[in-house]
């Protein structure tokens, strides 16, 4: 028996709902990975917030997306129409439906939780029109998926006919209706990807800094791309043989790599701090001085460094605090056969700070 129920196994070997399968449950599974660090990394670090909300509810939308995608591969997605069995028509249509006002609202959330940040790396500066800027542009996107969103639900009349196009009445036209829905997220991915631009450039930082903090947000440019791929799959299914698994694809792709996006500005400095630790660790293992800065590392587990001023002669005597609480002058008093008196002594103090 295949896949795709009530399908011959010629049918079912055509069908491409493995590549639909493997892209659903791998990039939902990376997707799920980076967002739960960044959850975990906030919650541990400052606690949740309202972006760090908004990115789990998209998650979660993204991950019903991608299991209804699936689901809708064993009754036909993934072929053409003329062979997909008809009595999967129904069940096919019914999932179908219930994924498209998911997707709409999902995508939104995302882009939203990345406004969210916006808002919060600018408190309390003196940017008070681009945060206004950032309120109406997150108002709009809100306003537009739920209009998409609304629009796919009541495409029809009566509503039925969404799934059962054997029924009677009317439903808007596919080819306009995509074309404004594909509009709304197009406009709005590139809006949220540019929109911190302008004052990142303005920063006080390092160039290597600046340069890779505005890579990361424009990374956001790259679900522009999925919509747009996307949306050239209308005509495949509209005028050509139906087959909407790229459709489908690319969807998935925008929706999870979105996710993923909206993490990274979390991630990143996370990355870094550890090549740099990485680095560092690894650049003076071919001498002694690295070897020495090592041993005495572990030997600081052991003892505490502290400097006193000795009252006797004026000299300087560095003590060394063991486990016992017992103390060594290791610079005797000259009266003690060391040095003669009023001698110049180098004193050398050394600090050491744990991040």
């Amino acid at each position: 028996m295949g896949w795709v129920e009530n399908a011959t196994p010629e049918v079912d070997h055509i069908s491409e709902w493995p590549k639909i399968i493997v892209i659903c449950s791998v990039l939902s599974a990376f997707a799920m990975i980076i967002v739960s660090a960044r959850l975990w990394i906030r919650h541990k670090n400052h606690g949740l917030a309202a972006d760090d909300y908004m990115s789990i509810l998209s998650m979660v939308f993204a991950l019903a997306y991608s299991i209804l995608c699936i689901v809708q591969t064993k009754y036909g997605l993934g072929l053409p129409i003329a062979l997909r069995p008809k009595e999967n028509l129904i069940p096919y249509t019914r999932t179908n439906y219930a994924g498209r006002p998911i997707y709409q609202m999902g995508i939104s959330f995302f882009k939203v939780a990345l406004l969210i940040s916006y808002l919060r790396l600018f408190k309390g500066t003196n940017h008070v029109v681009y945060r206004r800027v950032v309120w109406i542009t997150m108002a709009a996107i809100v306003a537009g998926h739920l209009g998409c969103a609304l629009t796919l639900i009541f495409a029809c009349n009566p509503v039925h006919k969404s799934w059962d196009p054997a029924a009677v009445g009317t439903c808007l036209a596919p080819g306009p209706s995509f074309t404004a829905y594909a509009i709304v997220t197009i406009v709005s991915d590139v809006v949220v990807a540019i929109i911190p631009i302008p004052v990142l450039l303005k920063l006080k930082v390092h160039t290597g800094k600046k340069v890779g903090l505005i890579l990361i947000f424009l990374l956001g440019l790259f679900t522009t791309l999925c919509s747009i791929f996307r949306y050239q799959q209308i005509d495949r299914i509209q005028t050509g043989d139906g087959n909407s698994t790229m459709l489908i694809v690319w969807g998935v792709v925008e929706f999870n790599v979105g996710n993923m996006v909206s993490s990274l500005p979390f991630l990143a400095p996370i990355f870094l701090r550890k090549a740099k630790q990485y680095t560092t660790k690894y650049s003076g293992s071919g001498n002694n001085y690295g070897s020495g800065a090592r041993k005495m590392g572990k030997a600081s587990d052991a003892y505490k460094l502290s400097s006193v001023s000795s009252q006797r002669k004026g000299t300087f005597a560095t003590t060394v605090q063991g486990s016992t609480g017992s103390e060594e002058n290791i610079l005797k008093a000259s009266t003690e056969g060391g040095a003669p008196e009023n001698t110049i002594m180098k004193s050398v103090t050394y600090s050491v700070r744990v991040d």
